[in-house]
């Protein structure tokens, strides 16, 4: 039987996405003079470039070079509804029309609106500020921490994804003897000290590192569904012993909720779990498509970045011209109601698609002969879940816990879910982000068939050619 290794599959698919986009081509070229590396968020960037849209609707995008994919990118995992929802354009056009919409530097009455819709989805946050990215609130949200606790050092979960700020860009994706490494240069050279990453769903790691040091620890931030780390829920127990430990030493429990936040129902998934978290950041969906992120909790905590708080624990959480930008603020109302209104339609359908995705791409690739798992989903959790992670492994494992395992090169292939099989799919019509990705309420159960008859077919081809998976 032949061998194909990694690096000549890489090549025969990047020759062929080369031939196959020479518009998307000539742009990239012509944009290397004004934006590093073609643009301006390293993960858009795909290798040897990226194909540029034109056009994005419902379930699909059309490309500069007439290209149409059914993507299940959506917007960073932000469009559960799929790209531009007709009803969410027309508001915000009707608004625009009356000679209203951009920036006034004034507060504005969608804020309002856009604020009582989200708490009234989660029921112990007492308030809500809003900014315009992930990375800011989770910034913030630490901050607010520190400067309440007046501690210094933040836990992190090792493969967690919180944003670029410095108390975020350690122990995200570089693996050695963990997750636990500085990831980006310009840091502080307190950082290292100052936060520690913890493994996720180990809780005697956990309990540990509070035993260590948990009267220094200001706060424990942590995603309770890992987005990037791999499409991972935490467990129950593990997340309890969290909110459990916190408590114990006096630290701010910050659930990053930027992915998972009206996700999986009309609300955040810590209240899936009965769990409450003193701080919870949100992003993607409730911006309903626009650049809209906040920080929601206690209001004794959220109150630091008010001008009555005392000097020594004020945070100057109070900036950004474009916060609750009225844009924003309209689309995210308008979003967020739609998403309460029709939860019982929306969530069962496509957590139902993501599950036979999910259970559907194991097989084919198993049948096949190769080690899959997917993640996105549990069923003793009883979540409806429309997330799809694919994972290409060099050993038989029967769960994916943690991104211990996700980043571990010994135990899966990084490249293969990242970029070899996202060209494969892309030379099929299909468009898709860590394995796969989300489904969405734009997607038709037709386009689902498709792409995993075309899973079905790459999987093939790989078989045929004798392609195996390496460290």
């Amino acid at each position: 039987m032949p061998r194909t290794n990694s690096s000549q599959l890489l090549d025969e698919l990047q020759r062929k996405y080369r031939q196959t986009h020479p518009k998307s081509k000539d742009y990239f070229e012509k944009s290397l003079k004004y934006l590093i590396q073609g643009g301006s968020h390293n993960l858009r960037l795909l290798p040897p470039f990226p194909f540029y849209d034109l056009q994005a609707k419902g379930s699909q995008v059309v490309d500069l070079d007439g290209h149409r994919y059914i993507d299940f990118w959506q917007g960073h995992f932000s469009n559960i509804l799929g790209h531009n929802p007709p009803f969410v354009l027309a508001i915000i056009q009707d608004y625009l029309q009356q000679g209203q919409g951009l920036i006034t530097g004034f507060p504005g009455i969608y804020q309002k609106k856009l604020a009582e819709r989200i708490l009234s989805r989660i029921p112990h946050a007492e308030a809500i500020r809003f900014t315009t990215s992930g990375t800011l609130a989770s910034m913030y949200a630490i901050m607010l921490a520190r400067g309440y606790t007046q501690r210094d050092i933040v836990f992190k979960v090792g493969g967690g994804w919180h944003g670029s700020h410095p108390y975020a860009l350690k122990g995200i994706t570089k693996f050695d003897f963990g997750l636990q490494s500085l990831e980006s240069a310009g840091l502080p050279s307190s950082i290292d000290q100052e936060v520690i990453t913890v493994d996720f769903n180990n809780q005697a790691d956990l309990e540990e590192k509070f035993q260590q040091l948990g009267e220094k620890v200001a706060c424990l931030i942590m995603e309770p569904f890992i987005g990037a780390g791999g499409f991972i829920f935490a467990h129950p127990a593990y997340l309890q012993k969290a909110r459990d430990l916190t408590k114990r030493y006096g630290a701010v429990f910050i659930l990053d909720e930027v992915v998972s936040g009206f996700r999986f129902h009309a609300g955040v998934l810590q209240t899936l779990y009965n769990i409450e978290a003193d701080l919870t950041v949100l992003g993607k969906a409730i911006g309903g498509g626009m650049p809209v992120s906040a920080v929601a909790g206690r209001r004794d905590i959220l109150e630091l970045c008010g001008p009555q708080a005392p000097p020594e624990q004020r945070v100057k959480f109070e900036g950004g011209t474009f916060s609750a930008h009225p844009l924003g603020m309209l689309a995210g109302a308008t979003y967020i109601q739609h998403l309460i209104e029709n939860e019982n339609d929306i969530y069962p359908r496509i957590g139902k698609m993501g599950a036979r995705v999910r259970e559907n791409i194991e097989n084919i690739f198993r049948s096949y002969g190769f080690f899959v798992r997917c993640t996105g989903g549990d069923s003793k959790l009883g979540f409806p879940s429309s997330l799809v992670g694919v994972h290409f492994l060099l050993q038989d494992l029967a769960t994916i816990d943690s991104p211990t395992q996700v980043f571990n090169p010994h135990v899966s292939d990084y490249i293969v879910r990242e970029l070899i099989f996202k060209l494969a799919m892309l030379e099929e019509g299909f468009h898709i982000f860590h394995g796969f990705g989300a489904l969405t309420a734009a997607h038709a159960e037709e386009e689902v068939n498709k792409a995993l008859e075309a899973v079905d077919r790459i999987a093939s081809y790989w078989q045929k050619i004798g392609f195996q998976f390496k460290e």
